[in-house]
């Protein structure tokens, strides 16, 4: 993962995003440091085990959890935030671009809090994912022999996307939207086959038995997913983090789904980058093959 500030997640959202998927005592230390993240970054380890009631292991094995090298690289983490916070209050004239929907919001303030949830998202998701484990799993998928895509409710988008672009990457993918199905085909896969997972909680049952399956057959499997402790995270060989923040009334909302959507785009891209030449044939080819479904082109005519 890059370590240049100009491009390193900003942590206070990241923190915000995982809030429910900690511990009841890391849950703790986070809320601490989201009540003032400038405040947090001066504070001694052990100031801070005392003001989120918790101790100073925990606080390290806090630190862990969200990915850092230590204490001290969660300290300067926080000060970029905080000043990076200030900066974008300024140039939003103030306005808490990470508020939750409140009921006095007028239209044109809910749209703007919708857009820069769903554009963070992106963001923090392409940011923060780790570019060894992301090419590993490329690799993975570009030797396999069948790969299998599966995800539930609002993760269901992202299972067919995925297929589809793994389709139109030369790499043969099935997406299966019913969960014995998905466990059926699992128990015939081998060690030169994929399952490719979604789950934003990491807690989908269907999610984790399907790569439980794959992976007691020898499978490789990967996960995309925002929780890296989380049971789906536990089942896979590969986990691809996720990082989005829902709003109010929107549980499995666009956020998430735009999050996981990246993911697959940027797994697309690698693939294609991989073998450049035969990607933009293919892509010709593939063009010519529906040009004449397009209204208005000579093709269609």
């Amino acid at each position: 993962m890059t370590t240049d500030t100009a491009t390193t997640p900003d942590l206070v959202e990241l923190i915000a995003m995982r809030l429910d998927s900690l511990s009841t005592a890391e849950r703790a230390i986070a809320e601490t440091i989201l009540e003032d993240p400038a405040a947090a970054s001066e504070k001694s380890i052990g100031q801070l085990a005392i003001a989120s009631g918790s101790s100073e292991a925990t606080v390290t094995r806090f630190c862990r959890t969200m990915g850092l090298r230590g204490y001290s690289h969660l300290r300067l983490r926080l000060a970029v935030s905080a000043e990076r916070r200030r900066g974008d209050e300024e140039a939003e004239g103030g306005m808490a671009m990470l508020g939750d929907i409140d009921p006095g919001d007028p239209i044109s303030e809910i749209l703007r809090k919708v857009s820069y949830a769903d554009t963070r998202a992106v963001e923090l998701t392409l940011a923060q994912l780790d570019t060894d484990v992301l090419s590993a799993a490329v690799e993975r998928i570009a030797s396999a022999r069948r790969i299998l895509t599966f995800g539930v409710a609002s993760s269901a988008t992202a299972a067919i996307d995925a297929a589809t672009k793994l389709t139109l990457s030369d790499c043969g993918a099935t997406v299966v939207h019913d969960v014995h199905g998905a466990l059926m085909a699992s128990t015939l896969l081998g060690e030169q086959d994929v399952v490719l997972a979604f789950s934003h909680s990491g807690r989908a049952k269907e999610v984790f038995d399907v790569l439980n399956a794959a992976r007691l057959q020898g499978a490789t499997t990967i996960a995309v997913t925002s929780d890296p402790a989380s049971p789906v995270a536990r089942a896979a060989s590969h986990v691809l983090l996720t990082a989005a923040r829902e709003l109010r009334f929107r549980s499995g909302g666009v956020a998430s789904r735009m999050a996981q959507l990246a993911v697959v785009d940027a797994i697309f891209v690698l693939l294609a980058h991989r073998r450049f030449d035969a990607s933009v044939n293919a892509a010709d080819k593939m063009h010519d093959a529906v040009s004449h479904h397009v209204i208005g082109s000579e093709r269609s005519k």
